[in-house]
């Protein structure tokens, strides 16, 4: 049989921190630095293939270990964000296994947890199934995400689904006035944000449907002030008129004509000489 002899030892160019191991003249593995000085490797050396594995697994380990510590530093996650982080950086599952073992150990991951600080911060612009979904996709189990959510309060959900809702809303009003594509706006918004049914009732019905209301009254106003004043000076022309005209139609048209070019609507001028004619004749 062939003896393994380690027959070089370098440096890596990006990482100096690292070496690459050659037996009989080929790449074996990358490992720290370090470790070749706590084991005593060196060019020359018989390898024990066996014994060199467990370097490398329990160097891959810490190495493997330490980026997962980074990555939570950065950010809270998931067991299933962290994991699969370890995987696509080519970490072998035993050894992802054994950092993941630690992780939990130690707190450093906590799905349970994650789950209040997740639900805490995302309650004011997420509804309860907006929250589920994005708690699924983070890999956690349905299990504990319902146990989270059995007590959410509806009342803060409906409150931040209203909050949310009227400041759409104002942003929508600037470009939109057709009230059933304004409706339907806001509704799809909250929809995207995860608000289940009856909540999205309550608030739309109330914001867009409130709010026409008022407008809806404001314009009747608007158009009664305003065929006040068409009535107005339709009836004074209506007298000059017919102090040289008889002729019902020709009185009508003459009067439409008048009011047409001074910028009247046609819709408004029907509904003033209907009166006006209509009183005239009794």
């Amino acid at each position: 049989m062939n003896k393994k002899v380690i027959t070089k030892i370098e440096l890596q160019k990006r990482d100096k921190e690292r070496v690459n191991v050659y037996i009989n003249d080929e790449f074996s593995f990358a490992c720290s630095a370090e470790l070749i000085y706590a084991h005593n490797l060196s060019k020359g050396k018989i390898a024990d293939m066996e014994y060199l594995q467990e370097i490398i697994d329990e160097d891959n380990y810490l190495k493997c270990k330490n980026s997962a510590l980074k990555s939570v530093e950065r950010a809270y996650k998931t067991e299933q964000q962290v994991y699969d982080k370890l995987i696509e950086k080519g970490y072998e599952e035993k050894i992802v296994k054994r950092a993941m073992n630690f992780l939990k150990e130690y707190k450093f991951i906590d799905d349970e947890k994650f789950i209040k600080m997740y639900v805490n911060d995302k309650s004011h612009s997420y509804g309860r199934n907006r929250i589920k979904y994005e708690l699924v996709k983070k890999g956690i189990s349905e299990k504990l995400i319902n146990e989270a959510l059995s007590d959410f309060d509806k009342d803060l959900e409906e409150e931040a689904a209203l909050k949310l809702a009227e400041k759409k809303y104002k942003i929508l009003i600037k470009s939109e006035t057709n009230y059933k594509k304004l409706y339907k706006k806001v509704w799809d918004y909250l929809s995207r944000n995860g608000y289940n049914l009856e909540v999205i009732q309550k608030v739309v019905k109330k914001i867009v449907r409130e709010d026409f209301q008022e407008q809806d009254e404001s314009e009747r106003l608007k158009e009664n002030d305003g065929l006040s004043s068409i009535r107005e000076l339709a009836e004074k022309r209506y007298r000059i008129i017919t102090k040289s005209e008889s002729d019902h139609k020709k009185i009508y048209k003459k009067l439409s004509d008048y009011l047409l070019r001074r910028g009247y609507s046609w819709e408004s001028i029907k509904t003033v000489l209907k009166d006006i004619l209509t009183y005239q004749d009794l």
